[in-house]
């Protein structure tokens, strides 16, 4: 007896399956369609956030891998089709949701003009379109496919001060241990043999950037365990920052013992990338004694979770949380031109800004040619002031309408340009002053030419908030927006001329223009961003 039944219950499953088999096809081939059709969509939808990914990996090379990202991305999925087949495909509440919060962020990018908070924000609208239509299963099986695609973001430019600073204490370091005698000034080194400074491309983030992607791909195809692959991206985090160290060295140390004769033009670029290959391919050697790329996967998990619609589900209800999840995602485009249209628009007055304290103004050439390099602004005001004989000068770049190449925080906007044929930095750093009672933090920057030195502090001004931290600006400025005050903001600096000894009379200075000037600033900059 137990043979028949046995033979009856699996016929009756086989039927069953068969039943669903059929369902199932034109049930998934409909989800990917939407699927597509709902991707595509988005990308046109935010189509200038596209452009502006585009636009970088064009004109940087330290970006440009971002051409690669997606086909990667997209092999990869492929790769797993085997095991996807078995997974349910079905809607999700929690990608709608995903979806939405991705989107406000990319609204809080925009509004800020942070062009990379919202290149990340689009591409979370990407992998939450496809968590909401596709299911959680398929999105757990897909983490580090869809993942992968937060490569493709330009991102890492903050980092450049703190590794070029990293990279001259190290080469300090390395020489005196070395016995080469070396005088350091910020990221400024003399040895015996000539004079070196730190740049940016010397700062090694381009070497990080780029272990940084073919490492996590690399412990992604050649392990299993978490533990292993976690531990190798480490590594590739870890190993580019001590070999650019090394690096740069090793350059200095090469063009000092051959008299300047190799290693001190272009070839030390050629040089650092040959040395940054043997670094990754002796990673990649040590790595691969531990691969796990033979071992099987493990099995999906298939069982879906209770957020999630049954696979089987009418068309019209995928129809309709179709609108659900394109809504979140779509929704923060409109939202924004309505943002945008408040607040002032149009040309800047500033007015004249009147003496206050023993404050008077004086003619420009009291002071040394100097420029901050800013664009974008709508206003720019330059003036020079005198009080017992010490020079300052005031300089004020305004900015309204911005968007991005047009905003007052970007990696573009700079006190001092990296490389001013002129100008060559010393220190920089921050202190405390005063607007008029109030205590404020600004920038400081101290800087040298052939004609002297030159003391700087800046700072921003947003809606009457000072600051000088480029993330907070951002904040204020994002508060402004949402409360209906526009975008108004401005960079502010006084400038001194000093000779060596006499840097403390620069800085006496500025402190008196700042708490005697400082407020009838505030009100210039305040009855500007009224008009």
């Amino acid at each position: 007896m137990s043979a028949p039944e046995h033979k009856i219950a699996l016929s009756h499953d086989s039927a069953a399956l068969a039943g669903e088999g059929d369902r199932s096809v034109p049930d998934r081939s409909l989800h990917l369609a939407v699927l597509v059709a709902a991707l595509a969509l988005l990308l046109f939808w935010y189509r200038d956030t596209v452009g502006s990914l585009l636009a970088i990996w064009s004109r940087s090379d330290t970006y440009a891998h971002g051409f690669i990202v997606a086909p990667i991305s997209c092999w990869l999925i492929w790769r797993n089709r085997a095991r996807l087949r078995g997974l349910p495909l079905a809607p999700s509440l929690a990608g709608a949701l995903a979806g939405a919060a991705a989107g406000f962020a990319w609204l809080l990018g925009e509004l800020a003009s942070v062009t990379s908070v919202s290149q990340f924000a689009l591409v979370g609208m990407v992998i939450a379109l496809v968590w909401a239509i596709a299911g959680t299963a398929i999105v757990r099986a897909l983490a580090f496919p869809l993942g992968f695609l937060f490569f493709s973001v330009p991102f890492g430019e903050f980092l450049f001060p703190w590794m070029m600073d990293r990279t001259a204490d190290f080469v300090v370091w390395g020489l005196r241990l070395s016995g080469v005698p070396v005088y350091a000034e910020g990221r400024s080194l003399v040895i015996p043999s000539g004079n070196w400074a730190i740049v940016e491309g010397c700062s090694g983030v381009r070497y990080l950037i780029a272990s940084v992607v073919v490492g996590s791909l690399y412990a992604y195809l050649t392990y299993r365990s978490l533990r292993r692959r976690l531990i190798f991206a480490g590594l590739s985090v870890l190993l580019p920052i001590l070999a650019n160290w090394l690096r740069a060295y090793g350059i200095v140390m090469l063009a000092h013992f051959s008299d300047n004769r190799i290693a001190a033009g272009v070839d030390h670029l050629i040089y650092g990338w040959v040395f940054f290959g043997v670094v990754m391919l002796v990673l990649f050697w040590v790595g691969g004694r531990w691969r796990e790329d033979d071992a099987p996967l493990a099995p999906p998990a298939t069982r879906a979770s209770p957020g999630e619609m049954r696979p089987t589900v009418a068309s019209r209800s995928v129809a309709g949380f179709l609108v659900v999840a394109l809504a979140a995602v779509l929704a923060w485009k409109p939202a924004l031109g309505m943002l945008n249209e408040q607040g002032q628009h149009g040309p800047v007055r500033l007015s004249a800004l009147q003496p206050q304290g023993e404050w008077q103004p004086v003619e420009a050439e009291r002071l040394p040619a100097w420029s901050p390099r800013y664009s974008g602004m709508r206003s720019e005001l330059r003036a020079a002031w005198d009080a017992g004989g010490q020079p300052v000068g005031l300089y004020i770049a305004y900015y309204r309408d911005q968007r991005p190449g047009e905003e007052l925080v970007n990696s573009e906007n700079r006190v001092l340009q990296s490389k001013d044929p002129v100008w060559t930095m010393r220190a920089y750093g921050e202190r405390e002053t005063q607007v008029g009672a109030r205590d404020v933090k600004v920038g400081s920057i101290e800087m040298a030419s052939a004609s002297g030195r030159l003391l700087v502090w800046h700072g921003y001004w947003i809606g009457g908030r000072w600051t000088t931290n480029d993330y907070v600006a951002k904040l204020y400025l994002v508060a402004s927006m949402l409360g209906g005050s526009g975008d108004d903001s401005a960079a502010v600096m006084v400038y001194a001329p000093f000779a060596v000894e006499d840097r403390g009379r620069a800085e006496a200075a500025l402190g008196s223009f700042m708490r005697q000037m400082g407020p009838a600033v505030g009100d210039m900059l305040a009855a500007a961003m009224e008009h």
